[in-house]
């Protein structure tokens, strides 16, 4: 596992984790980039499945890479969350979504996958860094995971537990 600042719709995996919310592709910070790079495809074919399916926090569910699949993204990955985050049932449901989705990306076969920070400004960095790389941490030996996020700060803790990890481990 690794983490990297940079951008979620350019990394070198076969499948990307990004944010959504129970009415689909969230359409603001992160995803609406990912959207943007894979172009209308994408947003059709998850207004599609959310139209015909019952979406609760916690669920995840995946679509075409649409014209990321020229970056040799095979898949992208929706870990459904609450649109507007700001409590403790947020944690809950990000820390639910992220552990679904890594079992589905890994239960698809994937052999990398990326992932970036599934929470908002209102809640604390050092616990989304903390769920994710819990989580991460669990598939670590069946996938190979970059964490990719924009945000310096999220991936200078990503790295602080990856140290304490790593230390943890080797002892």
């Amino acid at each position: 596992m690794k983490a990297i600042v940079g951008d979620i719709g350019k990394p070198k995996t076969e499948a990307i984790i990004i944010p959504s919310n129970t009415k689909g592709v969230m359409s603001r910070g992160v995803s609406a980039r990912v959207l943007k790079a894979g172009l209308t495809g994408i947003t059709k074919e998850v207004k599609q499945y959310v139209t015909n399916n019952i979406i609760e926090e916690g669920d995840c569910f995946s679509s075409g890479p649409g014209r990321l699949n020229r970056r040799g993204i095979k898949r992208i990955y929706y870990a459904v969350t609450k649109r507007l985050q700001s409590d403790i049932g947020s944690i809950y449901s990000i820390n639910n979504a992220l552990k679904n989705v890594l079992e589905e990306v890994v239960s698809d076969g994937y052999a990398s996958v990326a992932v970036c920070g599934l929470g908002d400004s209102n809640l604390d960095e050092k616990t989304i860094a903390r769920i994710t790389v819990e989580n991460c941490n669990r598939y670590d030996n069946r996938i190979s995971i970059s964490i990719i996020d924009d945000n310096k700060d999220f991936i200078k803790e990503i790295n602080v537990l990856l140290r304490e990890l790593n230390n943890v481990s080797t002892e």
